[in-house]
Parts: C-alpha cells; structure tokens; sequence
C-alpha cells in the first residue's frame, strides 16, 4: 500500500495511517429465491441479498422449526433464522396431511412439508431442496390424445419440461421419442442448464442420436471434437443442431428460426396410430372459448385383431380410439394450469395437439417424410447478395461478404454513436497511459494512472460495413431459437423468471437496420479491437482462449490477464467503453487513420445481474455455463458509480458479428 500511495504522489502516507473500509454485508432476505423484488426494486436489493448473490450466506435453522411463534411477527428473527418452507432451510419438516394424494406442486408447500414419495426425512435435490415425485412417462408418448389435467399430473409426454433423464421414470414398455432436436436434446439435460454438460450428457444424446439416423452409432470422442467441447467444456444448443443434420439425424430442429416480426409457419408433427400426419399445417393457439371446438382428426384405420395397434388402441381407448371417435376434448380445470409438472402441456393448437408436437419444417413430395431439418432462414433485411438466398435454401454455406452501407445508414449510425458516447466521468485504466498505452505495465503499472490517456470528446463514423455470414448466422439463429424458448418457458426447476433488461443505451437504436427480437434480450452492443481482428471475427466468430490477452489489466511479467466477470466475451453499450480496446488502420490501408469497432447481436436471455464489487469470476461462470442463466449483465454504475456496465457472454454462438465501424476520434 505504501508503494502504491507513493506511485500516486503522496509522500507522506504511511500504511498504517490507511484506513481500510469496512465491508458491507447485506442482510439476507427471508423469502430467498422467492422474492418477487429482487429483479426490480433497487431498493430492497441495497438491503437484502439473495441466493446467487456473492454476499448471501444460509441462515441458521431455527429450533422450534414449524412451531416457531415469532416467524410471523419478528423480522429480526426471521432475518437470522430459516424455518420450513424458506429457500435456505434444510431440515426436519412435518408430514403432508394429504399423503401421496397430494397435487399441490408449489416449491414453497414442498419445502415445508414432507411427503411419501420422498425418500429419507430431508430428501432433496443436489442442493438439498425437496423434489417433486418423478412422473411416468406416458406409454402413447407423441400419439396420446389425452388432455385433461388427470392425466396430465400422472403421465409426463415429450416436450413437457420434466421430460428428461433421470426426472421422468419409463414403465410399462415405454422408451424415449422426439419430434425435434430440441426435445431431445433437453431430455439429455436434466439441470436445464441449456448445455450438455461434460461428455456422459452427449453420450446420452448420440445415443438416441443414433435411432433417428441410418448409419448407426456416432464416435463420442469425435463429436465431443467436432462440437468444441474440449475448447469449451460444455455443447450449446446452436451447435449441436447444426451439426446433427451433418451426421445424417432427420428431426426438425423444435426451435423458432425467425424473428417475431417474420411468418413463421410451423406445421404438426402427431402421428395416427395408423401413421397418418396429421394434416394442420400452422400451429394456432386454442382458445378458452368451449362454444367453439376444434375440428376433429381424421379416425385412424382398423388395425386387425392381435396387432400391436389394435392392442395399444384396446388398452388405451381414452387416448386413441375414443378420442379419435369423440374428437379432442376441452382441458378441464381442475388443476392449476401454471402448474410446474405440467411444462409446455398447457398450450395446445386447435387440430388438439400439443404446441411441442409444432415446429417448422421442410417439406418434401407428397407423401414423404418431413423430418428433415429446416435450412435457417436468411434475415429479412439482409440485402440480397447474389446466389446466397438459394445456397441457404439448400444449407450450403455461402461464406462471409461485407456489404458496405449508404450513408443514410451512415447517419443513422452516426446518431448511435453520440447517443451512447459518455462525456464526462469516462476514463478506467484499459484506455492505458498516454505516454506508453499499455507498454508500461510491467515496468510501472502506476504509470498509467499518473498519465492517464486522454479519451475523445466525439466520434466521426466514416463508414460501415455490413457482415452477411450464414455459417455463422445459422449457428446464431438456432442459439437465438433456444433461449428465447426457454425464456418464455413456465418457471421449472427453481429457475428465476425472465425478466426483460432495457436499461442498455442501445436499446431501440437501428430499429431500420437491424430489428431486435424482443423476449429474450436480445442487444445491439460494442466490441472494440483491430481492423484485423474485425475482418476475422466477422469470419470466424469470437474465441474465447483470447479473453484477457487484449487491453485488459494484467500484473507486470503476465502475458493475460484476469477478465472481471470470467473468461467470456465482453460487450459495451456505449462506444467510449469499446473505443479503449480500438486501434487505428495503418497507412496503405483503407479507410487510414480511422478506428474500427464490431457492433454485434448478444443474446443476454435469462442474464445474471451483478451489481457488487465482490465479484467470483469462476462462480459467475458457472451460473452460466451450468447453472440457469445465459449471461451475465454487470452493471458497475447503479450503486458502485462506476462510468460503464458490461454484458459477458461465455458461448460464441450467442454472439453474431454484423456490423464494421470505421470511425475517427474527435478531440476538443
């Protein structure tokens, strides 16, 4: 510290004249996970933390337990003591009067009472949280007509959100069925992370791979290669769909490829026991009005007696010959529809079959198979380079164009430029020294703060270039698909809802250039590097093994440095933040003299706020990569009144480079 005050000119301090800050620790809020204010009241968070929080820490068990008088009327007590029913208490809880009759799913009636198909006195998750009683899977799988809610709360189908390895028990000569890549690949992520974690959840998923393809088995240790888990450590969603058509898999992807703003058209995959399609050819939601029914299906065909149809039709006449008789009949309402169990049931189209039986498909001659997967649709305001719309008609990759922009797209650019540049309270130390920019490190790291570089005071765009790559966009578009499903999904697992995130100063901007799709916050943010680091990552994407090798602040003799938020990728939402990692275009180049600077799509999803200075980089990381959150949003100005916040992302798929910016830096 004493050197450290003399770097900064003092000459008269002494360490133990210092007074260090004391820490300050939230008090913890008693309904943890629960809480409704910790996504949107800032005041109760400068209060109280909660679970995820790097300050939040378990209360003590209280010992008069379900007994306890005061849990009621003392706030003191309870900000000191769990009790059963709390986010963090783990311990002995009373029995469920209503026994293994008991329908009531809510995580707090769970946590509070004890029930026989719980096995031990404190049965539990991983993290000791008390289970929901697996259900069934129900032996008609994709073909049951069943949808009253009965049914429903006993038998588990694909598509429903417990419908997943280890969560879901196969009884009665029932085994596992898809209808999309997505159902399949989340029945092999058991955690809802979005990720198949290490390679026994793709061994998983290449075996039952393997029954949707004509070749057989696929190497494991081939797939973990071509998939980039060794890189990563983990298989996203994005690439895993890409690359299952590439090993011959017929299933259609299961995930919306276009924007909301585009017709999306997305065609029923239910099978007749006779194995007739059936014919709704555009998913339209059900409405609650029972005055009018939907249409009835077509009756299957009389199977001859003994065969394995006319036996499954015998044994289940409520769910195949009698709803084919009687037509789909109205969901009645004797459970809750929000109900956790019942996942993606609740959503039915109106040909009487679920919205997971729905996605959007390629379909060949008449009567052919359509399976196949879907080539990705090119955005709508890509402008149309030659050939590419009938290379991404047949998936092909057309490789990476730059397009450059008008200058009324100029001007609009422009615009974004000065609404987003900080005027004052601008400069952090990865902007550099002024004398030696980041030179000085190793020799005299307090250099930089005692010539600290100047930063501009505007901005001049020059030119922009549009990035049009469907290899990488592919990868984006079906990345997008997944998390904007998951974030619209039903609350499962003690996952946090979705909560959408405006308070990014891009938010809105080149509306005319580049929509946005809402419901899974998804930005327009700033990424600064070389004009040689541009042209590559508008080919290649991101990669990950350079985080903390560019202007971030490394210790003296160290070639990286440590990345505040993990080893991601890092975007700003305003441009002096990104203009500190810019460079200049040397001479002989084109556009000389200017700074270049990506703005790209990032899908933030369900995001990590992270508003403290008590930060865990390897924690926060593995929220994301396993936990239940896609990024992590780091907001250093609310209460730490720093100048910038950070969005951080750990897949490349969630990124797509779209836009160059060639721009000058303008000095008073």
């Amino acid at each position: 510290l004493a050197g450290w005050w003399r770097g900064m000119g003092c000459k008269e301090s002494k360490v133990d004249d210092v007074i260090v800050a004391a820490r300050i620790v939230r008090t913890v809020c008693r309904l943890g996970a629960d809480c409704d204010k910790r996504h949107s009241d800032v005041l109760h968070l400068t209060k109280f933390s909660h679970p995820g929080d790097p300050d939040y820490y378990p209360r003590e068990r209280c010992r008069f337990c379900e007994d306890c008088v005061e849990r009621s009327r003392n706030q003191v007590h309870c900000e000191r003591f769990s009790h059963p029913g709390d986010e963090d208490y783990s311990g002995p809880r009373k029995a469920c009067s209503r026994g293994q009759d008991c329908k009531d799913r809510d995580p707090k009636h769970l946590r509070r009472f004890q029930h026989p198909w719980e096995d031990g006195k404190a049965a539990g998750d991983a993290e000791g949280r008390p289970q929901m009683p697996p259900r069934k899977a129900c032996k008609f799988g994709l073909r049951c007509f069943r949808r009253c809610d009965d049914h429903l709360a006993e038998f588990s189908h694909p598509g429903d959100m417990d419908y997943r390895r280890g969560l879901v028990s196969f009884e009665d000569g029932a085994l596992p069925e898809f209808e999309t890549l997505r159902q399949l690949f989340d029945f092999c992520d058991p955690r809802g992370h979005g990720n198949l974690v290490g390679k026994e959840d793709l061994r998983a998923a290449l075996c039952l791979l393997a029954s949707y393809r004509e070749a057989g088995a696929l190497d494991l240790e081939r797939a973990w290669r071509s998939l980039a888990g060794e890189a990563q450590g983990f298989v996203g969603f994005g690439k895993f769909a890409a690359w299952a058509p590439k090993v011959g898999a017929c299933l259609p992807v299961g995930v919306e490829l276009r924007a909301p703003s585009e017709i999306v058209v997305l065609s029923c995959g239910y099978s007749f026991p006779d194995g007739r399609r059936c014919d709704c050819r555009s998913f339209c939601l059900e409405a609650d009005d029972s005055s009018q029914p939907p249409p009835q299906p077509p009756p299957p065909a009389v199977a001859p007696p003994g065969t394995a149809a006319a036996a499954e039709g015998e044994e289940g006449s409520g769910e195949a010959n009698g709803k084919a008789a009687d037509g789909p009949r109205k969901r009645t309402s004797t459970a809750s529809s929000g109900s956790l169990r019942r996942g993606t049931s609740c959503h039915f189209c109106t040909c009487g079959h679920k919205r997971s039986v729905h996605a959007e498909r390629v379909d060949g001659p008449a009567g052919a198979s359509s399976s196949t997967a879907p080539a990705v649709p090119v955005p709508e305001h890509w402008p149309q380079v030659a050939g590419a719309g009938a290379l991404a008609a047949l998936g092909i990759d057309s490789g990476s164009e730059l397009v450059r922009l008008d200058e009324l797209a100029v001007a609009r650019f422009q615009k974004l430029f000065e609404h987003t540049h900080k005027a004052s309270d601008n400069w952090t130390r990865d902007r550099g020294c002024a004398l030696h920019h980041h030179a000085c490190l190793a020799q005299d790291p307090m250099c930089t703060f005692r010539n600290k570089g100047e930063v501009p005071t505007g901005y001049r765009v020059i030119a922009v270039m549009r990035n049009v790559n469907h290899k990488l966009w592919s990868y984006y578009a079906l990345t997008r698909g997944a998390i904007a499903k998951e974030c619209a999904a039903e609350n499962w697992g003690h996952h946090p809802p979705f909560q959408a995130i405006d308070a990014v100063e891009t938010h809105g901007s080149l509306s005319q250039d580049s929509p946005t799709a809402p419901g899974c916050n998804e930005w327009l943010l700033f990424h600064g590097t070389s004009p040689g680091n541009c042209d590559k990552i508008c080919e290649q994407n991101f990669r990950l093994s350079l985080a903390g090798r560019g202007a971030t602040w490394k210790e003296p003799e160290d070639q990286r440095g440590t990345p505040l938020y993990g080893d991601g990728v890092y975007f700003a939402d305003r441009i002096t933040k990104a203009d500190e990692y810019s460079e200049m275009v040397q001479a002989g180049n084109r556009f000389a003299g200017c700074h270049t600077v990506i703005i790209s799509r990032v899908l933030g999803g369900r995001t990590q706020y992270c508003d403290t200075n008590e930060i865990d980089p390897a924690a926060l990381q593995k929220q994301v990569v396993t936990g239940p959150f896609h990024s992590v949003f780091g907001d250093r100005v609310a209460k730490l009144k720093k100048p910038y916040k950070e969005v951080v992302v750990y897949d490349s798929t969630q990124c797509y480079p779209e836009f160059i910016v060639y721009y000058k830096r303008l000095y008073s």
